[in-house]
């Protein structure tokens, strides 16, 4: 039987508007009434969103994860969802980056939601923060995972959303965004893609496509700047630097007319497979590449 209670090694603090440390995003929200019970640090600053399905693919984890901790490396803070999928694989981007994360739950602190990630919550309020407005032994309910995606925009300057269907809490969470004047960023998927419907929306919709960290950091809001820099290999990927160009064009090389998967070419040229899929991405839109309907690639 698994075991989800949450181990805290901080106590759970009360944070209301006027507070010192009450992060000034949230009074966007204009709720003079929001009553907040955190775990550990919250960020004042507004960090940035990233959130998706939980349903999704290695892909969108993979993505959602090197995107966060090349986001921290560069000095940002990642706020996100707790849940299962894109949620946790930006959280473990940003704690594996030794970065802040803070996870804002639809329940309370005694047990975890989903019950999968006690140890996860955990490590997140170490380092940074759980938030949440629910008093424990509160059952999850659609209303307040609806809540907490309001608190998940109003904590950001920016949200991605990396995978997402037409239905999909991501999507609320990009509305409230949307409301309060923050930046959408999308990441572009397959049409014929049930997950990535809902990021193709949101593209057609005004959203600004989303396919690294400098897409994001490109956003960044005047003030004080970390020394912490970009790590030039990782964010150059797939951001028409000429060092990328490069590596698209070897990556574009490498295809032939036999459709390949990006597994295959990313072993044979011994590339990270996201690397791979954003030079494939850049060439697909330069109309190099063509995409099969299985999710493979080939030369056009």
């Amino acid at each position: 039987m698994r075991d989800d209670r949450i181990l805290l090694d901080s106590p759970i603090r009360i944070l209301t508007s006027g507070d010192p440390d009450w992060p000034a995003g949230l009074d966007r929200l204009g709720e003079l009434s929001i009553r907040l019970r955190v775990a550990g640090q919250l960020p004042q600053a507004a960090g940035v969103a990233i959130v998706g399905t939980r349903a999704a693919d290695p892909e969108a984890c993979a993505f959602a994860h090197r995107l966060a901790a090349e986001l921290v490396e560069a000095g940002a803070w990642v706020v996100s969802g707790g849940a299962l999928g894109v949620d946790a694989a930006a959280h473990r981007g940003a704690l594996e980056a030794g970065g802040t994360s803070a996870a804002v739950l639809a329940t309370g602190f005694a047990h975890a939601y989903p019950p999968q990630h006690p140890r996860l919550f955990a490590q997140v309020a170490r380092t940074g923060a759980l938030v949440t407005e629910a008093a424990d032994g509160v059952a999850p309910h659609p209303g307040l995972f609806l809540a907490r995606n309001r608190l998940v925009a109003a904590l950001a300057w920016a949200v991605v959303v990396v995978q997402a269907p037409l239905r999909s809490g991501a999507l609320s969470t990009a509305a409230w965004a949307k409301s309060m004047q923050i930046p959408v960023l999308s990441v572009p998927g397959s049409p014929w893609d049930p997950r990535a419907a809902g990021c193709l929306q949101l593209l057609g919709g005004g959203a600004l496509i989303c396919t690294c960290a400098r897409d994001v950091l490109s956003l960044r809001p005047p003030g004080p700047r970390p020394a912490l820099p970009v790590p030039p290999v990782e964010t150059e990927k797939s951001c028409n630097h000429p060092q990328m160009d490069v590596e698209v064009r070897r990556v574009v090389e490498a295809l032939g007319r036999r459709a390949t998967h990006p597994d295959e070419l990313a072993g044979r040229l011994e590339l990270p497979v996201p690397r791979v899929q954003a030079a494939l991405l850049q060439g697909e839109l330069a109309g190099d590449v063509i995409q099969t309907p299985d999710g493979r690639y080939h030369r056009s």
